[in-house]
């Protein structure tokens, strides 16, 4: 019980933590102290309102909680052999550890794709995701606002990979901390990208604030997390996207 409890109290520090180290300050930073400069750049017709936030935030706490139950159930998994776990970095080597961090990335960017598609269907979406829709105009405390259910389907993703593929617990904390900070860049409703990302090499492989934002006003397109590939190869890239990026990266803000 001892562990159990000591579990879920750790992974609910470290999602707290990093909520309060990169969601609060994002907002500090890009709407409030670089507000002026960067308004040219907005994707939004205004800052986030109170009411907004507060529904945000109260949904992203329901969240951690989710996040914390899951890491209750990898603990005691691992603890039966069921999860492939291991602690020692020497039992699979530097690289191994990096590798497996990279292929969470890449896994989890399909993953999401399709359990993201699946809950915008018309049987699932008002159960499973319709809170998060209720943000139609992002922030970067939207990057956590799921309902449980939602947020339980996210939860399962490290499981189900740890069914499989041996993980250390530096890889999984590398590749949770990361997720949030890209999703809540995702979520800034500001682009920082340059004029000309989509269509560079580099660019147009990745996802954008823009590529997002255009996804909570018109929620039939870009369903993709990290990287454009599957919504290229599926058909859902929003055909304004690249406009509306280089209006809100060059000319002013994405017209709403």
């Amino acid at each position: 019980m001892h562990g159990l409890l000591s579990a879920m109290l750790v992974s609910l520090a470290f999602d707290t933590g990093r909520y309060v180290l990169v969601a609060v300050p994002a907002f500090v930073v890009f709407w409030v102290w670089l507000a002026p400069r960067l308004r040219r750049r907005w994707l939004r017709p205004a800052p986030p309102d109170a009411i907004s936030m507060r529904r945000e935030i109260a949904y992203s706490i329901s969240t951690m909680l989710v996040f914390s139950v899951a890491s209750v159930g990898v603990y005691a998994g691992s603890r039966a052999g069921i999860f492939r776990l291991y602690l020692r970095v020497a039992d699979h080597g530097v690289a191994y550890l990096v590798g497996s961090t990279l292929l969470l990335i890449v896994l989890q960017d399909t993953y999401f794709y399709f359990t993201h598609r699946a809950m915008h269907h018309r049987l699932l979406f008002r159960a499973m995701h319709s809170v998060h829709h209720l943000s139609r105009h992002t922030s970067p405390f939207t990057a956590y606002a799921f309902s449980p259910l939602e947020a339980a389907v996210h939860a399962a993703y490290v499981p189900l990979v740890l069914l499989v593929v041996p993980l250390h617990p530096i890889a999984t904390f590398s590749f949770l901390g990361f997720m949030f900070v890209r999703n809540v860049l995702g979520h800034l409703a500001i682009e920082l990208y340059p004029q000309g990302f989509p269509t560079s090499r580099l660019g147009r492989a990745h996802t954008t604030a823009t590529h997002h934002a255009l996804h909570h006003q018109r929620p039939g397109t870009n369903f993709g997390l990290y990287f454009t590939l599957w919504d290229r190869a599926m058909g859902t890239t929003d055909p304004t996207y690249e406009a509306r990026f280089e209006a809100a990266a060059g000319r002013g803000r994405v017209s709403q």
